[in-house]
């Protein structure tokens, strides 16, 4: 019975690879300004088999390098489709990639790895502050910085 069971799921995975073959020589011939970023594929493709193994196989080792790659893949892909994405803040999202793998690694884990959580508060509040400008026009940058000023005077002078 295991058997027919590992057959079904092999053939399965092999008309699924078939397909994105053909599908992908369909694109390259089809849409030449792929050939351009074909490269992105290099990223995506081992982050998507990563997380798939994980989740499927319950190896939770391959969370973390999938979660980055997937991070990454997204910040990559972000600079190609919109220029200035970097300068803008968009580099953000290359330090919340490992945050996100950790993460995924603590989220399968469960509470014996809660001090996983440190360095993922870490990356993800640097990541986040880097994606601020972004995502804000120039008038609510002052008011964050403002607040930012406020607060910090407040720690500042706090009576203990």
């Amino acid at each position: 019975m295991k058997e027919e069971n590992v057959r079904k799921e092999s053939k399965l995975s092999q008309v699924f690879l078939g397909i994105v073959v053909i599908a992908l020589g369909l694109m390259i011939i089809f849409v030449p300004a792929m050939m351009s970023n074909f490269w992105l594929l290099f990223i995506w493709l081992p982050g998507i088999i990563m997380e798939y193994n994980a989740i499927k196989n319950r190896i939770d080792g391959l969370l973390v390098p999938g979660g980055v790659l997937l991070v990454v893949g997204l910040a990559l892909t972000l600079g190609v489709v919109f220029p200035g994405f970097y300068d803008s803040g968009g580099w953000g999202l290359f330090v919340l990639a490992p945050a996100f793998g950790l993460f995924q690694l603590y989220l399968a884990g469960g509470k014996g790895r809660s001090p996983l959580l440190i360095p993922v508060a870490i990356l993800a509040v640097v990541g986040v502050i880097a994606l601020i400008p972004s995502s804000f026009s120039r008038w609510a940058m002052i008011v964050v910085g403002a607040v930012l000023i406020v607060f910090g005077l407040l720690v500042l002078f706090r009576k203990k």
